[in-house]
């Protein structure tokens, strides 16, 4: 029997490719306030904003009045002290605020089904200061890594060109094409 000089063979390990960024991230803007949200991103230039393949949310209800939203009268009891004197009850919350935090859990639950989808790398809420705390603490772990900025203004009502005006110093620069 000989015996062999050399080491066996062992097989190569090939390492793992490191994960790279895409060249262009997809950017999604949010505008939203309490009853409204836009959705925009860059155009492919990224010269304008333009609307996203997600449709605008409307929720009509946060702008009816009081006696809309709330069907029944608050309830009556009587003054603590003698008189016979009836009072009515202060609801425990404003139907406005309810209805408000409900479109913020929606508008929350539909982003993270779009990040889900994976139609977004970054994001950018756009939203008054109550209504963007409120819409942070909605959001999931995996949606807020994506957050890259948050812009505490309530812009729902400004044009395109106007938030791409307002939002410059963070969008992406223009592409200059030399054709």
């Amino acid at each position: 029997m000989v015996k062999s000089v050399m080491k066996p063979r062992r097989r190569a390990r090939i390492p793992a490719a490191p994960r790279m960024d895409p060249l262009r991230k997809r950017t999604l803007i949010v505008v939203a306030d309490g009853a409204r949200a836009r959705f925009l991103e860059p155009s492919e230039d990224n010269r304008k904003l333009m609307p996203a393949s997600q449709l605008d949310m409307i929720s009509p209800t946060s702008r009816r009045k009081t006696r809309d939203i709330v069907t029944d009268r608050p309830g009556r009891s009587f003054a603590s002290a003698r008189g016979g004197v009836r009072h009515a009850y202060e609801p425990p919350h404003d139907p406005h605020k309810m209805e408000k935090h409900e479109f913020t859990a929606t508008l929350a639950q539909t982003l993270e089904d779009m990040c889900g989808r994976g139609e977004f790398d970054r994001l950018i809420l756009v939203a008054p200061s109550r209504s963007l705390g409120e819409l942070r603490e909605l959001l999931s772990t995996q949606v807020r890594r994506m957050v890259a900025h948050e812009v505490p203004k309530d812009l729902t009502a400004s044009s395109p060109t106007a938030l791409k005006q307002a939002l410059a110093a963070i969008l992406p620069t223009p592409v200059i094409s030399s054709v």
